[in-house]
């Protein structure tokens, strides 16, 4: 519904807009929270871990801020080079931090479990793909089709829906066919999505072939996101399920911001070296430039160079700025394909087969009967002993039904 809002606001007001109408829907979240939510509190939860706070926002500034300027100055630049290696610095200095903590931010510890890593790492891997493939998709729809914001956020429903199928499949699936197999058939699917885009993308694609496209991505991005976000919170015991929960929604974060910085970056790299080689030599210095800030750029100088008379020359910089953009999207899609059949590949190798069994407390649990307790037994002990690092022992229920 986000994008089918926000184009509907930009079609009629500014673009700041957004800002204001999203203000009350979070207040109306806020509220909601307050009144339904139970509260829940550690009674002996540590001070906040301001260092590492500090090092993960610097690690994660520098290094995003280094991608986005790498297409202006060159990624092999002194000043790239330079910002790359300082964010290395911030992250091994963040994990020493985090190692000797008393009470850390963030438990690096976890990361020895390889199936809370590997799960971690297939989110990260499935939102760099859904943020830089929104990124692109949506100029792709505005400019180089023309759609209005409205009529870009409504095609892009095929994504949103299957999704959603792909959600409640992959959670049912995983548990019949194995966590490993599931996500990792879904980063296959986003593999091949990104294929498909980067072989057939042209300006006169049919929508229907788009909306196809759209779904096998939405089927993979389900398959892979909700299986992989149970092995996070499965891998860990209840008292942490906060920190697999902010570890979940990290791995996102970081994944999409990662995912609009690089793939962003490199359609940037392309479309820029790709315009300056195909444009005309008779578009005059000042429009060349702001050209190659954007496609938007570009077409909105073209409409300008048609309407002071030169057509030709305006129907040129369109021409050259749209094989400019497609090309950029192609090795933008591979590259995001690219990520994409390496996290398969990392799926393969360390998630578990099966997700866990967890324990719940006596008077959380639902009756179950004898088979499904024989089944849930014997796969929470397939569990514990794939697992480097198991997970404690279910206690048994009283059977008196008092608390334990």
């Amino acid at each position: 519904m986000g994008p089918i809002a926000g184009g509907w606001l930009l079609e009629h007001f500014r673009w700041a807009a957004i800002f204001i109408a999203m203000a009350p829907v979070a207040a109306a979240a806020a509220i909601g929270v307050a009144l339904a939510v139970p509260t829940s509190k550690d009674p002996d939860a540590a001070a906040p871990d301001i260092p590492g706070l500090v090092l993960s926002s610097a690690t994660m500034a520098l290094l995003v801020f280094t991608i986005i300027e790498a297409p202006a100055y060159g990624w092999a630049a002194a000043r790239s080079v330079a910002g790359f290696a300082g964010s290395a610095v911030l992250l091994a200095a963040f994990i020493v931090r985090e190692r000797r903590a008393a009470h850390p931010m963030l438990d690096v510890a976890l990361f020895r479990n390889l199936r809370f890593s590997a799960a971690s790492g297939a989110v990260t891997v499935s939102f760099f793909t859904l943020f830089g493939f929104i990124f692109l998709i949506t100029q792709y729809f505005q400019f180089v089709r023309g759609y209005a914001p409205l009529s870009t956020g409504v095609r892009l429903l095929p994504v949103a829906l299957s999704v959603g199928i792909g959600s409640v499949a992959g959670t049912q699936l995983a548990v019949r066919a194995g966590t490993k197999l599931v996500v990792t058939t879904g980063l296959v699917a986003v593999a091949g999505f990104y294929g498909w885009v980067a072989a057939t993308t042209s300006a006169t694609l049919s929508y229907g072939t788009i909306a196809a496209q759209m779904v096998v991505y939405g089927l993979g991005l389900g398959l892979t996101s909700a299986p992989a976000t149970e092995s996070i919170m499965g891998a860990i015991s209840r008292a942490k399920a906060g920190v697999g929960s902010a570890v979940n929604d990290s791995t996102r974060l970081i994944g999409g911001t990662l995912g609009v910085a690089v793939i962003g970056s490199v359609y940037a790299s392309v479309y820029g070296s790709r315009l300056s080689a195909t444009l005309p030599a008779s578009v005059p210095g000042r429009v060349a430039a702001a050209a190659h800030q954007s496609v938007g750029a570009a077409y909105a100088a073209a409409g300008q160079i048609t309407a002071l008379g030169h057509p030709a020359l305006g129907q040129a910089l369109q021409h050259a700025s749209t094989n400019a953009f497609l090309r950029g999207l192609t090795v933008g899609a591979l590259v995001a394909g690219g990520v994409a059949a390496a996290g398969a590949l990392l799926a393969v190798l360390f998630l578990p087969a099966q997700p866990a069994v967890t324990a719940q407390p006596a008077e959380l649990a639902r009756p179950a009967s004898p088979a499904a307790s024989a089944a849930a037994i014997l796969a929470g002990a397939h569990e514990t002993r794939a697992e480097a690092d198991p997970a404690p022992a279910p206690r048994p229920a009283p059977g008196n039904g008092s608390r334990p």
